[in-house]
């Protein structure tokens, strides 16, 4: 139910500059402890989303679906709900008793200010309990939130479809803003909106542009404070599994020109869908993922340097296992040793990814949507060792899903990318996403538009057969094309 089944969101916090220091922030220079669900006391058997941690109070802000308590019954809108961390690090029973913020429409923080004496909230209050798209602010007054008040900016309500969400920078001069407009590539896209600080008037909704911004969806941004480095959520860019997080980097004063975004990686991301990322001064990482179920939860992890990630990947082979003995094995290599106790962390979390026996071949994974199309065939492309470029063998293979795709204009296609074991995962995740997009390209050179592709890349996590012969690698370094 998560993302189109209800009205998704956003909340985010500073990143300190103990964080920030100098170093811009990229995939590269962010490594992440295993992440894990928060506790039973926050996450419960309804759809938790959109964490927002508050340092000054340490105060967890979320938001819960059908839950029977919500104001107005299980079938009203969402409401806002949080929770103190109190001093052992546990957190206390959550609650929604907050007056003036909740009501039966959809309530949502979307920013607080430095002071924390200003919160800003989704959709404009003053039209009560049927609120219209827009963006309001409360002051606490006696640590109770006043009635809120709506700020206008240009074409937000001009918006197309029910989805859309915000997020208001602590400075309160900067506002970001998922949303489907007339400038959309495909679904939501994101824009920023800036405020002119002689009028404290708020700018039209700025695009982008087509470095973040792709035929799919982009939700859930969250910017630093020195608004350099943006986290969003997205299905078009190539990822583990229906949405993932992602880190890009403004190169300019503009809003338009970002690096290419980067996967966060898989101790953040999985197969399911992943968004709503925030983190804070103590290093806390919190976001959203249905990766349990159908519904969603919150859960954590925490920001590493790369000394302590080197030191956790050191003590998984050390301690013995499958890892240590691959090690041993391997240890002629002239690899250097974080290469090598990658591959090795690969080569033992298969283990815990597949329990197939050798030789055995799981049918093709196909998405629930594709029993609407029966018919259409899934097709399989394989590769050269360390290779993404298609051999000539399989362009009438190519050839066939594009005469498919002209012939039904009504189906989409979910190109899947895999890679043997040979590799460490960061390398594999890399090298399957660029099978992917090299058979996406294809398509796209041969006349089928790419809001009609969605492409994933699921590194050695999925494999067909175990690698233990280089027969059973070469049915490994796959493409899966599936019709949807």
């Amino acid at each position: 139910m998560t993302k189109h089944l209800y009205i998704h969101f956003l909340f985010a916090v500073l990143l300190s500059a103990a964080l920030l220091h100098t170093t811009r922030l990229t995939a590269q220079n962010l490594y992440f402890e295993k992440s894990v669900p928060l506790s039973d006391t926050l996450n419960s058997d309804f759809e938790e989303s959109l964490p927002f941690y508050s340092s000054r109070d340490s105060t967890l802000f979320f938001v819960r679906t059908l839950h029977p308590q919500n104001t107005g019954g299980r079938l009203s809108g969402q409401d806002i709900w949080y929770s103190k961390k109190d001093t052992t690090g546990k957190w206390t029973e959550p609650t929604n008793d907050i007056p003036n913020l909740n009501n039966e429409g959809n309530n949502a923080v979307v920013g607080l200010s430095e002071s924390g004496n200003t919160i800003y909230l989704l959709n404009d209050y003053s039209e009560g309990n049927q609120q219209q798209p827009g963006l309001s602010l409360s002051f606490s007054r006696d640590n109770n939130w006043r009635l809120p008040n709506s700020i206008f900016i240009p074409g937000l309500s001009d918006k197309q479809g029910i989805f859309y969400s915000l997020y208001m920078l602590p400075t309160e001069d900067v506002v970001l803003i998922s949303a489907q407009m007339d400038k959309s590539l495909g679904q939501e896209d994101l824009y920023v909106s800036t405020k002119d600080p002689l009028t404290n008037e708020w700018s039209a909704p700025i695009h982008l542009g087509p470095t973040v911004n792709t035929g799919g969806f982009e939700i859930s941004p969250y910017l630093t404070a020195d608004k350099t480095t943006l986290f969003f959520s997205s299905n078009g860019h190539p990822g583990y599994g229906n949405a993932d997080i992602f880190v890009t980097q403004r190169m300019d004063t503009s809003w338009t020109r970002w690096t290419k975004p980067e996967n966060l990686g898989d101790q953040i991301n999985s197969v399911g869908f992943d968004a709503y990322f925030t983190t804070n001064e103590d290093r806390e990482v919190f976001f959203v993922s249905n990766r349990r179920g159908t519904s969603a939860d919150i859960f954590t992890s925490r920001i590493i340097t790369e000394e302590e990630r080197e030191r956790a990947l050191a003590g998984r082979v050390q301690g013995g296992g499958r890892g240590a003995e691959l090690l041993g094995r391997n240890n002629q290599t002239s690899l250097d040793s974080e290469t090598q106790a990658l591959i090795d962390e690969t080569r033992a979390l298969l283990e815990e990814f597949n329990t197939m026996r050798d030789g055995e071949s799981p049918p093709i994974e196909t998405p629930s949507s594709a029993s609407d199309a029966p018919t259409f065939t899934s097709k399989r492309v394989l590769f050269s060792l360390n290779a993404s470029s298609i051999q000539s063998t399989y362009t009438g293979r190519l050839n066939e899903v594009v005469s498919t795709l002209d012939e039904n204009p009504q189906l989409k296609v979910e190109i899947v990318g895999h890679a043997d074991d040979t590799g460490g995962k960061d390398y594999n995740l890399k090298l399957s996403i660029d099978r992917a997009v090299a058979v996406k390209q294809y398509l796209i050179r041969n006349g089928i538009s790419e809001r009609r592709i969605i492409t994933y890349g699921k590194g050695s996590t999925q494999p067909l057969s175990a690698n233990q012969s280089p027969e059973a690698q070469q049915r490994n370094r796959r493409v899966e094309i599936n019709f949807i």
